[in-house]
């Protein structure tokens, strides 16, 4: 879990040397982003230490080597590292300008979606494998891929270029101080929903053809429940995720995201 800025901020406040009502929101937003933004650094630690192991084991000293999964893997798993020491960064120092923050903020959106994206497509690689890398899966996932992720790119991209920053509210805020940014990265989130209700659709179909022609339930429970168990998860965060851009009221926080890495 980890805190990205996306459209939700309090109203523009102007620098002030003494803290007024509008300064003293901002500070409370601020300090809450800032404790998610650590809570979400905690657990991605966490969730490093307990699967070590694993990683040297599956990966690390995989008898047949290094493969292009291998290095998606790694990307994956340590992309989020470095995202998140750019925002603990952005989100902590002090007197921070406004053109710092658009070059952070411009590196975390970034970093994100590219994150998002290599995982979909060890996921998307895992889908082919699952259906005996049928030749055609073999074409339409790559084509169903680039169709999703390109318009989601330009999102990012226009969202990106949508937000406006300006100088610290009063001599003692930490961070960035956001004062517009559109709703437009919701659109990233739906089409997300489409690609994850695709990709579960295709395993659940041949997990219950492998079920009927009975398979190995071992390998049914590891591949086939548990894949479609992650992709729910998936699908129910990226609900999250639009709901909060689009119900929450401007001014509750300032930057809210679940994160799927």
């Amino acid at each position: 879990m980890s805190v990205f800025p996306e459209n939700l901020h309090p109203p523009p406040i102007t620098s002030l040397s003494t803290p007024g009502e509008p300064a003293i929101l901002a500070g409370k937003h601020q300090l809450l982003e800032t404790s998610l933004v650590l809570s979400s650094a905690v657990i991605l630690l966490y969730d490093y230490l307990i699967t070590w192991d694993l990683e040297v084991a599956l990966v690390w000293l995989y008898p047949p080597g290094w493969s292009i999964t291998s290095l998606l893997f790694m990307l994956a798993r340590y992309l989020p590292f470095v995202d998140t020491i750019n925002v603990l960064w952005h989100q902590l120092s002090p007197g921070i300008t406004p053109a710092s923050c658009e070059l952070s903020f411009r590196a975390t959106g970034w970093m994100y979606l590219i994150g998002i994206a290599i995982t979909e497509v060890i996921l998307a690689i895992r889908t082919w494998a699952v259906w005996g890398r049928d030749r055609r899966m073999t074409i339409a996932l790559p084509l169903f891929f680039v169709a999703i992720w390109i318009p989601n790119f330009v999102i990012m991209g226009f969202f990106l270029d949508s937000l406006v920053f300006e100088p610290a509210p009063y001599p003692e805020y930490r961070g960035c101080n956001i004062v517009h940014g559109s709703k437009i990265l919701f659109a990233t989130w739906v089409m997300l929903m489409v690609y994850e209700a695709v990709i579960l659709g295709l395993m659940m179909y041949r997990g219950y053809i492998s079920y009927c022609n009975g398979g190995n339930s071992a390998l049914f429970n590891v591949v086939y429940r548990d894949g479609a168990l992650y992709y729910l998860y998936l699908f129910a965060v990226s609900l999250v995720n639009i709901l909060v851009i689009n119900l929450i009221p401007v001014g509750t926080f300032r930057a809210c995201r679940v994160d799927l890495d």
